[in-house]
This record gives structure tokens, sequence and C-alpha cells, in this order.
């Protein structure tokens, strides 16, 4: 392409549809016009990168002016060799190694060339000059329209832009009329936003003026701790519960994930700030932290992963799984070390985040040791982990749902036996998996003999009191297929206990009846054959409770069979009720005419007397 001086610059017309490929970056690939900034920033960057491989001490600047029209952005990077000027939209689709749009990024012409195009959608005319570090004596000139035609000329010094001293690069955007693309805090807000961290020097100035630096900020995941909490709070709009250092040396990543001090909930998607190279990616990431990590937000800066080709994400690979995990790993970590070493705190984190700290534990079995040794569960012998359940009792023993561990607890709580709720959201899905880590631990679902296995059995003098009771409570509950059984329990002032397990309580009661000897045994069986059915639920009469004994007074000497009838009716519903156990149409119906048949049959009994 060598022309003797005042040669015509050739036109050429571009191997590719630029209006299409400027309508797919507008439209398609970018977010939005803005992007612009962030691939001239980037091209200069990597320009400088390649510029010091080749010298160490070259300087490390990008400069941007504006007045209010036209732009300028001159880098003292490595520079376009004739040769490369004339291929640097020629490269896009000519890669073999192309991202999902089909533009080649592999290499540092293949990136200035894309950067160039994003300018297309806020300038109709793009001027490059460029002095090659390796070829100083031959600076270039290439010019492009959006109407498809491109030039390409070796110029000299003199016409060079005044801000291209030495070898680098100087591109010029003419900004649409109408556009505040070229204002100066438009610009200024940009630059910050892509550029603030760069390790290069950024500056901005409106022409004829003094520049000003904005690349010095520190970033954050390079403050201290104090520093970052204000960073959070500024940024991410709240005061971390606590910050977890990130370090993921496959992928060159470092950051902060800041624990937040609010609850949230699982599958609550939280945005992360994400750097490549320090150049600010996207502050919308959400798929580089694990999905059960709704409670953190993450700033990082990585070396190695691959962006997308908007350069707005991250390429979904391996790579970045990788990093997924050894994040996940770090604030697995955090949450082991809070819990040894800060049992306090690790409380108020779980105060917070309890439900997160569980959905992670479903799929995770570090996590669910972590559950297991350090969060307490509501037990009816009060909170316990599930290890000292293990611990102190050699089993764990769980209702499925809040309710029927509300009925039984009482219950339980007087009678020693431990009972775990897993009625909350991952419980059972935990012990679940934990029961799968542990075959040889004794962990299941509550078995109804758990509970009639505690419960005292009456002497034959108070079972043969309670005879007439049993009679008329299985009149009463005529219907509902049930074994009415007889215990002693606390507290005293349950009168009933439902037990749904039909199959259980049956054989507790069939084998507690088998064994029984005597002479009265044998009447009593004889006097209830309907309670060898092992397949009904149970209801079982409490003989400490004096309600009780007073019933089964009324029933044997002559009391009103409809206040008697009404009682057991209530009772069985008030149980029903307590561990939010279904009604049939039978028992909706007594619950509604218990209180009509009462107050009836009282009236009744007034009038007669």
């Amino acid at each position: 392409m060598t022309q003797p001086d005042g040669a015509r610059a050739e036109s050429h017309n571009f191997q590719v549809d630029l209006g299409g490929i400027v309508e797919i970056l507008s439209r398609n690939l970018y977010s939005g016009p803005q992007v612009f900034v962030r691939e001239l920033l980037q091209n200069g960057v990597d320009a400088i990168t390649a510029h010091r491989a080749i010298d160490p001490d070259c300087p490390a600047e990008i400069r941007v002016i504006t007045d209010g029209t036209t732009i300028t952005v001159t880098d003292t990077g490595i520079g376009l060799t004739p040769q490369q000027a004339e291929g640097l939209l020629a490269t896009i689709g000519a890669s073999s190694k192309r991202d999902e749009w089909g533009m080649s990024r592999s290499d540092f012409i293949g990136q200035f060339g894309i950067g160039l195009l994003s300018c297309f959608m806020i300038s109709p005319r793009i001027t490059v000059h460029s002095r090659s570090a390796t070829t100083p004596g031959q600076p270039v000139c290439w010019r492009g329209s959006n109407d498809g035609t491109w030039s390409a000329s070796v110029v000299t010094d003199g016409e060079l832009p005044a801000e291209l001293t030495g070898p680098g690069t100087t591109v010029t955007l003419e900004v649409m009329p109408g556009e505040r693309h070229a204002e100066h805090e438009v610009l200024r807000r940009r630059i910050l936003s892509y550029g603030s961290h760069l390790p290069v020097t950024v500056t901005l100035a409106r022409r004829g003026a003094e520049p000003e630096c904005l690349s010095e900020a520190v970033a954050p995941w390079e403050m201290d701790r104090d520093a970052a909490a204000r960073w959070c709070d500024e940024e991410f709009g709240f005061t971390p519960f606590d910050q977890v250092p990130l370090d993921v040396p496959v992928a060159g990543l470092r950051g902060i994930a800041f624990i937040s001090a609010r609850a949230g909930h699982p599958g609550q998607e939280q945005h992360h700030r994400v750097y490549l190279r320090r150049m600010l990616l996207s502050e919308r990431a959400y798929d580089v932290v694990p999905e059960w990590a709704y409670f953190v937000r993450v700033v990082a800066d990585a070396e190695h992963l691959k962006p997308t080709a908007s350069r707005e994400g991250l390429f979904d690979d391996e790579l970045l799984e990788e990093t997924r995990q050894g994040i996940g790993a770090a604030i697995r970590n955090w949450m082991n070390n809070l819990a040894e070493r800060e049992p306090a705190r690790f409380r108020e984190f779980l105060a917070l985040h309890l439900t997160g700290l569980k959905a992670l534990a479903v799929t995770d079995e570090e996590t669910r040791a972590l559950v297991a040794s350090s969060v307490p569960f509501s037990t009816s012998l009060g909170m316990l982990t599930l290890d000292e359940i293990l611990g102190k009792h050699g089993r764990i023993a769980y209702t499925t749902t809040d309710d029927r561990f509300r009925a039984l607890r009482p219950v339980a709580e007087a009678n020693g036996l431990c009972i775990v709720n897993a009625g909350f959201s991952y419980d059972e899905e935990v012990i679940g998996q934990i029961r799968l880590d542990r075959p040889e631990a004794d962990i299941a679902e509550l078995d109804p003999r758990d509970v009639l296995g505690v419960l005292e059995n009456v002497d034959l003098g108070t079972e043969a009191a309670l005879i007439p009771l049993v009679d008329a409570a299985e009149l009463a509950l005529e219907g509902q297929k049930l074994n009415i059984v007889v215990r002693k329990f606390l507290p005293a002032t349950m009168a009933v206990l439902f037990l749904p397990n039909p199959d259980a309580a049956g054989r507790a009661l069939e084998e507690r009846q088998r064994r029984t000897e005597g002479l009265f045994a044998g009447l009593v069986d004889f006097m209830h054959p309907e309670k060898a059915d092992d397949h009904a639920p149970q209801l079982i009469l409490n003989a400490n409770a004096g309600i009780i004994h007073q019933l089964a007074g009324a029933a044997a000497g002559g009391g009103s069979p409809v206040i008697v009838e009404s009682a057991v009716r209530g009772f069985y519903v008030q149980a029903l009720l307590s561990g939010r156990h279904r009604m049939d149409a039978q028992v909706r119906a007594w619950s509604s005419n218990l209180f009509t048949a009462l107050i009836s049959a009282s009236l009744d009994d007034g009038d007669a007397t």
C-alpha cells in the first residue's frame, strides 16, 4: 500500500455489509450506543499492552478530547502498520476463532476492528491516524464511512493530529447532529463507569482546556474493609453484614462478596458488578455466582474469563462454571468459619439467611454437615442441632408439617420425646439428604409408635372404669373408623390425642393387648373386638384428664347421652383442627352442630330439674 507523497488515496468497498453489521450492533448485540466509549478504551488498553510487550517503558495513556460535536481518542499503544490498517474491518468473519456472532476477538486487529464498528452507532464517519511502534516512518490514515466505503493511505508526520506525538493511534468521531454523546459530562460519566480502574492513565478534556484524570480510583477489591463497606453502601445500596474476599486463580479473579444485611429469599436474582482486566464488563451480571448464594452481591475483576460478543456478559463455558464453584466455595468456607469462631454472629446470619443456607444444603454435602452441626432446629424439647439430637437421643424423628408438630408438641415435651419440626422450607429435604449421607443413623419421619411408646398404660381398674366412655365414644364417632385407646400422659389438660398414622398405631396397640395377661384382659378383648383393626387412626383418651373421668361417669351413670356424645365429638374435632387434619363431611357437620346440641341438652336438663 506504500504510495508516493501526495498520491491520491485509493477508495475500496468493505467486504461486509456495513449497514447490516451496524444494525446488528445497535439492535441485537450492544445494549446501546454508549458502549462505543468502552470499545475505544478497550482498544487503547489492548494497544498499550501490545506496545509494552516490546517496550516495557512506553507511556500508558489514553487521552479523550471533545468540543461538543467531535471526539478524539488518542492512545500511546503499538499503533497500526499500513498492512494492518488495510485489514481493519476485513477481519470480521474471517477468523477461524469466532464468537457467537461470527466475529473474531482472538487477535488485536480483530478486536480493534470490532471496536471501531461500534463507533458507527454514533458517528457517520470515523478517522483513524496511527503510527506503528514497529514501522514509525510509515504513519497511516484510515477513513471509513457508514455508506460502506473506506480508504487507507500512508501520510506524512505533518498530516497527523497534534495529539499523536509518538507511536499510538488517534480515533476521531463526528457525532451525529442532535446527539449528546460528545457532551463533556456525558463522556465523563461513561469513562468513569467503564474505565475508572484501568491500569493506564485515562484523561478527559474540553478542547483547549486542562485534562482531568479519570482512572485513578482504587478498585473495591483493593480497598481496606472500611472503605469497601462504604463502597458497597454507595454502589449497592446496603451496609454489608460481612465481606468475603474472593480469589479464583483459574480465572485470575479477585473480588469481594458482600453479605447482605437484609433478608432475602431463594430465587431472588442478584446483579453483580464484573470487570474484565479492570474494564467494566457489566453492572448486571447474574451468572458469576451460584444460584443459592442469593444473599451476596459481588464485585470482581477477572483476567481470563471470556466475554460474549457484546462484551457486556460472560460466556458460559467450563471456566465460568469453575469460577462459580470457586466463589461458592469461598462463601461456604466463610460460613463454616463464622459458625466455628463467632457463633453469636453466625446466629445473626441465620436470622437473615437461614432459608438460603438450607437451600444450599439440599445439594451440597459440606453445607449439610454445617447445617447438621450448627443450625438449631425447632424440636419438642427446645432448639437443638441435628447433631445434638443424635448425640442426646440417638435418633431423629420428625414431622413434615408445622401443624402436626404443634399438635404433638405438648405431649412429646411433657413425656420427654424429641420430635423435630421439619415443616419449614427445605427442612424435610435437608434431613432426607442427611439420612442418605449417614445410612447408619436412625433418621425417619415420626412413627405413631414413638408417641405411644412414651405414653403410660392404665391399670385394669382404670381401664374398666373408662369402658363406658370408650363405648360411648365409639358410638358417637361411628363412621370415622377410629380405634379408641386409653393411655395416661401429660399434660393432663389435653383430654385426647389424635394419631393419624394408622398402621403403626394399630400394631402397637395390638401388641400391648396381646401382652396383657389375666382374665380381665380377655374380657376387654371380647368387649372390643374392633380394636384388632390396625389399619385405623387412633384417638387416645387421656386417663390423667379429669374431664375424661367425668364423661366416663356420665356415660356409666345415666348422664345425658347427648352431652357425652357432643363432648366426645367436640374433643375429636378439636384434635383434628389442632393438627390441621382433613375433616370429612360428617365431621364438618358435627363441628357446625356441637354448640346447638350442647345448649339444647343443657336446657332440657334444666327443664327436667
